[in-house]
Order: structure tokens, then C-alpha cells, then sequence
């Protein structure tokens, strides 16, 4: 019998969330990261019960050691500088940033962020539970080891992938991130590390689209020791849907990620890819993304993790992680919408399967030249 309760209890999912990241708001405007993406996604998951269904980890705020993991003393001292400000200061600090805004809680908020996110983390690698979702902001992917941009403080994604080695002794830390936007911080982290996979999937526009880098597109691969380590898909046009999103995974992501045999996986899990978004103006629907949850469960004994980053339409975001969150919890995938791969996608893909069919073996089949 109480192998038996250890069994079913290890297939449950964990959640964190904490009411103390909701006083993080612009004061000077209205500002599209607002309280109201976590307070109504929230709201959302306890009206389909799944805070009953979940066990609840307890929350709590990052130590300035687990911050330093990623992030330099100096920019962590900058950040909890901001507890003194005045609202005129916050406002001046700020332009020294893109795309970002200051407020008297952002330390807090930003600490509570990560802590919640380790939180979850320290309880799937105990084995506690098969797998969890931090349901958190401020976003973090955007954060670099030393400035932050895009409405990131602390890198949360980054900061639990090095925890996950220095704490646990993971050794291979798969991290997908598909939020609309590129993480440059996280791919910065990363870059040189053969042990972390970062495999992106996102908007450039042919370098059009926030935050306009060459180092988002396809054929940046990762450097040194990282080279091939790092696997960007970059779309090029609007309306990305839930059949470009699956046969990235059917193409490229799983059969690399089988390759690397992961023993962790991370989901910057941006629903600013989902429909209705006014930012990302792709087509993800939640029954989508219920999909693609499911197949990154077949990684990693199942130890996946989620970790809210952007989504800017109250409703995308909360049906969409919902959505998420019961596929974790063992629910059967809807149906999914007839769709077909887009020519733009496919372009996109054989962009990226070419470039890394040098890295990969699982990818020399799709490769012509091979």
C-alpha cells in the first residue's frame, strides 16, 4: 500500500504561485506586463479546480546566492537598490533599460519570481512529484548575467537550470523556450555550455522583430564547447500555427532532444505565441499547446517544468497554461483544428535542420547534402 501511494503520488504535478507578485505594476502608465496576467490566470486554474489537483509547493523568495548563479553582485545590488527609490528615480533608472519599468516592489517581485520557480524545481528533482509549473512574473528570459530588458529582472529559467546542476547534479538541462519573443539572456547563460540545450522558437521577422538581433536568427548555433548546443527557430512571418509549432517538434526538437538524452526539462512558457495575442499575432491555441506539452513529457522520465514568461491577452494566457497544466496532470490532448504546415514554416525549419544536421546525427537524414 505505501508503494502505492508513493507511485500516484509521484505522478502528480506541483504548482507555486504567491499573491506577492502582483504589486509589481507601472506607475506612470498602463503597461501590458500588469498583475492581471498572473491574477486572472490564477483565477482561472482554481476555476477548473486545478489547485486541487496539484499539490501547492510553499513559496518563497531567491537568496542572493541562488541569484548569483547567473547574475553578477553588482547587478543584484542595483536591482535591490530600487527598494529606495523615489517614484522619480524609478522613472529615470529606467531609460537606461529597454523595455523595461521600475517600481517600488520590483526586487520583491522579482526575487519571489525565481524562488517560486526553485521551489517547483526542488520538488520534482526530489522526486515529490513527476512534474510542476511556476505560475510567476515578472517574465525573466530576457534578464542578462549583468542588465535587464524586456520586462525580465532575474533570469528564472536560467537560474533553475544551474541550480538543477550545482544542487542536484543534473547533467543535461533541456530548455525550450517558445515564448513569441527570442530569450537572448538565456541563450547568453548557455552559450558555451555543452551540458544546457537551449532550443528557441520565435518570431525575427528577418531580424524585424523585439529584440532584433542576428543572434536570434537560425544560424546562430552556440559558441566554443556550446557550439550546436544552442537551436534557434526563427519564423519570418505572422500567423504561426499549431501545425508549424508540432512539426518543429516532430523535426527538430524531439529527435535532438532524444539525442541528448536530457535528464531536465524547462518550459519558458511565453503564451504571447498564442491566439489572440496582441504582441506575437500567432495562432497557438491551447488545445496546441496541450500537444506539445504532452510530447515533452516523453523526455526526461517525465521531469518537466514550466515556467511562465510572456502572454499579453489576459484570456490566451490563462486557457492556454490551464491547458498545459491538465496534459501534465495525465488528462487526454483535445482534438486539434485541421491545419497545415505553412510554406514560411517549412522554410524555417529546413533552415535550422541544415545548419545543425552538422551536430546532430538525428538530423543527417533530412539533410540532402548528406
Amino acid at each position: 500500500m505505501v508503494e502505492e501511494k508513493q507511485h500516484v503520488a509521484c505522478r502528480r504535478t506541483c504548482f507555486s504561485y504567491d499573491d506577492t507578485m502582483l504589486k509589481h505594476h507601472n506607475i506612470f502608465e498602463d503597461h501590458p506586463e500588469k498583475p492581471e496576467r498572473l491574477s486572472r490566470t490564477y483565477e482561472r486554474f482554481k476555476e477548473l479546480n486545478l489547485n486541487t489537483r496539484c499539490s501547492r509547493v510553499e513559496s518563497r523568495m531567491a537568496s542572493n546566492d541562488e541569484l548569483l548563479a547567473v547574475h553578477s553582485k553588482e547587478y543584484v545590488e542595483k536591482i535591490r537598490e530600487l527598494d529606495d527609490c523615489v517614484n522619480e528615480q524609478l522613472k529615470s533608472k529606467a531609460k537606461d533599460y529597454d523595455s523595461i519599468y521600475f517600481s517600488h516592489f520590483t526586487n520583491e517581485c522579482a526575487r519571489m519570481a525565481v524562488g517560486c520557480t526553485l521551489a517547483v524545481l526542488d520538488d520534482v528533482l526530489s522526486e515529490n512529484t513527476r512534474n510542476g509549473i511556476a505560475i510567476i512574473r515578472p517574465p525573466g528570459h530576457h534578464a542578462e548575467h549583468d542588465f535587464c530588458m524586456g520586462y525580465s529582472y532575474f533570469n528564472n529559467v536560467a537560474i533553475a537550470a544551474k541550480i538543477a546542476q550545482k544542487k542536484w547534479n543534473i547533467k543535461r538541462v533541456l530548455i525550450v523556450d517558445w515564448d513569441i519573443h527570442h530569450g537572448n539572456g538565456t541563450q547568453h547563460t548557455f552559450q558555451s555550455d555543452p551540458s544546457v540545450l537551449y532550443f528557441s522558437i520565435h518570431r525575427y521577422d528577418h531580424g524585424n522583430f523585439w529584440p532584433e538581433k542576428k543572434y536570434s536568427d537560425f544560424d546562430f548555433v552556440g559558441k566554443e564547447e556550446g557550439e550546436g548546443y544552442n537551436v534557434n527557430v526563427a519564423w519570418n512571418k505572422t500567423h504561426m500555427n499549431d501545425a508549424d509549432y508540432i512539426a518543429v517538434f516532430q523535426r527538430i526538437l524531439l529527435p535532438v532532444a532524444y539525442e541528448f538524452c536530457p535528464e531536465l526539462v524547462i518550459v519558458s512558457a511565453g503564451f504571447d505565441s498564442a491566439r489572440g495575442d496582441p504582441k506575437g499575432l500567432c495562432d497557438v491555441t491551447p488545445e496546441g499547446y496541450a500537444h506539445l506539452t504532452h510530447m515533452l513529457m516523453s523526455l526526461a522520465n517525465g521531469k518537466v517544468i514550466f515556467v511562465l514568461e510572456g502572454g499579453y491577452n489576459l484570456t490566451s494566457v490563462a486557457e492556454s497554461l490551464c491547458s498545459c497544466v491538465t496534459t501534465l496532470l495525465g488528462d487526454p490532448c483535445p482534438l486539434l483544428e485541421p491545419y497545415s504546415v505553412s510554406d514560411s514554416a517549412l522554410e524555417s525549419i529546413t533552415s535550422t535542420v541544415r545548419i545543425h544536421s552538422q551536430y546532430w546525427k538525428n538530423l543527417k537524414q533530412d539533410n540532402p547534402d548528406n
